[in-house]
């Protein structure tokens, strides 16, 4: 049975023996952490009891949560973002190409309507892009209604 002690934390006093690598061990951590020995033991058993579930350690079970889920989801950002680049140049490519063609194909009366249209378009996908809360279909909208107006 643990001895208690007198101190003003009511701590109880553990002998503690271990194999001389994990003496080792304990003493190269207490020398980078520059702690004593005892603490890193304290800290190592507390560590030890929070990851076996023995002990009760919110912001520990938090953080381990949070790692685990941005690991997990790390893979799947990345590709979402990778699938968004592509779709953006081939959005870009199309848009391009739809102007080409409408210059090949229209006389050149009609030209000019075009390229002011295809002006307009760009001027409001940069406004799409700084958009934050706003309503995307009251936007889209507009924006029919602003080509379509001038």
């Amino acid at each position: 049975m643990p001895r208690k002690t007198t101190d003003k934390h009511t701590a109880a006093y553990i002998p503690y023996r271990c194999s001389q690598t994990t003496y080792e061990a304990i003493e190269k951590i207490s020398v980078a952490q520059k702690k004593t020995r005892v603490q890193v033991v304290r800290d190592l058993v507390e560590a030890g009891l929070v990851a076996t579930g023995y002990k009760e350690d919110t912001d520990h079970l938090a953080e381990l949560i949070q790692t685990a889920v941005q690991t997990a989801m790390k893979p799947q950002v990345e590709r979402l973002a990778a699938i968004t680049a592509k779709a953006t140049q081939i959005s870009g490519a199309a848009f391009f190409m739809n102007i080409f063609s409408s210059r090949l194909t229209l006389p050149p009366s009609e030209q000019q309507l075009v390229e002011e249209a295809a002006a307009r378009a760009r001027k409001l996908g940069i406004e799409y892009l700084k958009l934050k809360d706003r309503d995307v279909d009251a936007f889209l909208e507009e924006g029919t209604q602003k080509i379509i107006d001038k």
